[in-house]
């Protein structure tokens, strides 16, 4: 077997910590981990770790790479970046094509694809799930997997199951999410479960059925993967889903009794997450002092509650977010609003990752902004320089290797160097330990688009 990882998704549904350019598989949310890597050791207890492919944004290869590197090597040699982001069914299609043309993957060979941004326990029940997924695949069946659900849940779509089919059910039909008394009927009748956006084919059966209901996407995955990948942006935009499952009459669902988010909001992570005594989950540097059924999550600081009930608060190095629990919605508005007023808060992480390290503002003001960049092991930032600001570095940890004008030399722990305007300048670490620096720039203008950069 074959596993798609779908791992390209932008979104702000866990604002603060959560940003368009920094979205939520990313976030380590369990236990130290990314959902991401969480989900990479799932597919790993399933299949080989070549044998997992990785479909993700352009934007975002580099990072998706860095973390399949944690897990296993062998994961970051299958990545497929996305031209544009076009929805699940061109991002399935794309990955199909790549599993058949450079993996060899058999056309009866089954497939499972997998979200990057969901919470799933335990991985014993998950694992025996995903095999009879891949048996009912074997059959020639499209399959989805449904969760049991414990509440009526409106923030989720729901699939009617029909009737038994060896350990799986024949899909009735699928529906949008509820308002609150339907999905409380759909809890009380039994037969609906949440769509929990995982699939299994074989290549054969998911063609197949491409060509009857997208006969479009189809068309664009003949020829090669490279073909296939520069007339990518002609794919329609349209969810697997809308694209085949609603409409296919060979659809089958394998019903699950675990423990399943797809954390759309603060309120579904509250739900899924351990609570101490009092029914509060405290994630980082955090005290409560009577404080019941809420959520404190610490990114930078000391956040200290008291008093307080049914309460979250989401603490980043340039957000704060307080809010009801149960008011998810509320902050999908405040979320929206910011995204009007144009705030980058929207956009922008307070720690932002490149291919070469990442670097975090400490702080800013009028003429002048300090950063602390960190330098991955043999890498370095292109050749570079800015028109409008100085660049003042201090070496904290770690070897650096300057290059300013014509000069190259290197910089150790305790050492500082300058960097005047317009002058072409590197900074690279040639050592196999990360190098720590603080960076303090001075100017008339300090934003990130001062920059003139040229070849190697």
């Amino acid at each position: 077997m074959k596993v798609i990882v779908l791992a390209g998704g932008r979104g702000t549904r866990l604002w603060p910590l959560s940003r368009e350019r920094f979205p939520k598989q990313f976030l380590k949310l369990i236990d130290g981990k990314s959902l991401l890597e969480c989900t990479y050791r799932r597919a790993i207890a399933l299949a080989n770790a070549q044998d997992v492919a990785t479909v993700t944004s352009a934007d975002f290869l580099f990072l998706t790479k860095e973390i399949a590197e944690i897990v296993n090597p062998k994961l970051a040699e299958s990545m497929i970046a996305e031209p544009v982001g076009k929805n699940t069914a061109p991002a399935v299609g794309l990955a199909v094509k790549y599993i058949s043309e450079k993996l060899h993957g058999a056309p009866d060979e089954p497939l499972l694809v997998l979200t990057s941004d969901h919470i799933i326990e335990p991985l014993e029940k998950f694992v025996d799930y995903m095999k009879l997924g891949m048996l009912a695949a074997e059959g020639g069946y499209l399959v989805t997997f449904g969760i049991k659900p414990v509440r009526p849940e409106t923030g989720f779509g729901y699939i009617q199951i029909g009737e038994t089919m060896n350990g799986f059910h024949k899909a009735k039909r699928f529906v949008e999410k509820p308002d609150l008394e339907t999905a409380q009927k759909y809890l009380n009748e039994g037969s609906y479960y949440w769509n929990s956006g995982m699939f299994a084919f074989t290549t054969a059966a998911f063609l197949e059925e491409l060509g009857v209901y997208q006969p479009q996407i189809h068309e664009l995955l003949n020829g090669s993967f490279e073909d296939v990948v520069r007339n990518f942006e002609k794919m329609p935009s349209i969810s697997m889903d809308y694209a085949i499952m609603e409409k296919s009459n060979k659809v089958v669902v394998i019903p699950m009794e675990l423990s399943w988010s797809d954390v759309g909001s603060w309120d579904s992570y509250y739900d899924v997450m351990e609570k101490d005594q009092e029914g509060n989950v405290l994630v980082g540097d955090v005290i409560a002092l009577n404080a019941k059924n809420s959520l404190a999550f610490s990114g930078s600081r000391l956040v200290a509650l008291a008093g307080l009930e049914d309460t979250l608060v989401v603490e980043t190095q340039d957000v704060v977010l307080i809010a009801k629990k149960g008011g998810s919605q509320e902050v999908k508005k405040l979320v929206e609003e910011l995204k009007e007023q144009g705030r980058k808060e929207i956009t922008e992480h307070p720690e932002m990752v490149r291919p070469w390290g990442r670097y975090e503002v400490l702080d800013s003001g009028d003429g002048y902004k300090i950063k602390r960049v960190l330098l991955k092991p043999g890498n370095s930032l292109r050749p570079q320089m800015h028109l409008h600001r100085t660049e003042h570095w201090v070496v904290i940890r770690g070897t650096a290797q300057v290059k300013i004008g014509n000069e190259t030399f290197l910089l150790h722990e305790g050492e500082s160097t300058f960097v005047p305007k317009e002058t072409v300048h590197v900074l690279g670490n040639p050592t196999d330990s990360e190098v720590e620096i603080i960076e303090v720039e001075n100017g008339d203008y300090l934003e990130e688009d001062d920059i003139v950069v040229y070849d190697s």
